[in-house]
């Protein structure tokens, strides 16, 4: 793990490194739930030192993915996986997926605000906003939900509902310029209005936030960030 860090550290957005870190927790960490927490924690300030690299940002949605994963086998089984070279203590270490994602959503609000222009702060918030709204099935639906593999979207259950794989999928449209003229929300409130209720405070919330951001915004790639940003999010609104 600290060969994997100091590649990722000389190499900017150094894939393999992150993608054998991925392989070290899979196959010798077996996905232990307190080392998946603890790769969370510990990569928090690597990435918050490396604003612009995809791959860390990917790593950290990988964690996630597999803890909310783990949430809804350890629901089913009503027991949890535990690798017999852990200590005692540690088998059991509380798991409130739920704070996670929000966290992680504080995180990417912090970065965003702090370090404008960064691509990679909107596609990774992009993919957590998904992971709420599963979170949000997963609560609500007594129907089974479904989780990709790491490197897929998610794909939610039931009918009726948003499906998230191609939207996550998508690469950021950056074409548009913002036009702060178009920061009302009578169209977006209509299409608020035909999606389900906890749909429809996800996205009232973001709509609010790109709002904050748009507002006196100077940095001409945030601007834009944000825009397509919104764009996404009314996209799947008139879905």
């Amino acid at each position: 793990m600290n060969v994997c860090g100091e590649a990722a550290g000389r190499y900017p957005s150094n894939y393999n490194s992150w993608s054998h870190r991925i392989w070290v927790l899979q196959h010798l960490g077996k996905l232990n739930i307190k080392l998946l927490i603890d790769e969370l924690s510990s990569t928090k300030q690597w990435v918050s030192m490396h604003v612009s690299d995809h791959s860390g940002f990917h790593y950290r949605q990988f964690l996630l993915k597999s803890l909310l994963a783990k949430a809804q086998t350890d629901s089913d089984n009503s027991a949890v996986s535990v690798s017999p070279c852990l200590p005692k203590e540690e088998e059991n270490p509380r798991l409130d997926v739920p704070l996670l994602i929000e966290e992680e959503m504080e995180l990417s609000r912090d970065l965003i605000e702090s370090y404008p222009g960064h691509e990679a702060l909107w596609c990774h918030r992009r993919q957590i906003l998904g992971l709420i709204h599963q979170l949000h099935n997963e609560q609500s639906s007594s129907s089974t939900v479904q989780v990709t593999d790491v490197d897929g979207a998610v794909i939610s259950p039931g009918s009726g509902t948003h499906n998230y794989t191609n939207f996550l999928s998508y690469t950021m449209d950056i074409d548009g310029a913002c036009d702060i003229n178009k920061q009302g929300y009578t169209q977006e409130t209509k299409r608020l209005k035909r999606t389900p209720v906890q749909d429809s405070l996800i996205f009232e919330s973001e709509l609010r936030f790109i709002s904050c951001v748009l507002t006196g915004c100077r940095n001409a790639e945030q601007c834009r960030f944000a825009a397509s940003y919104r764009k996404w999010l009314l996209s799947i609104l008139g879905h």
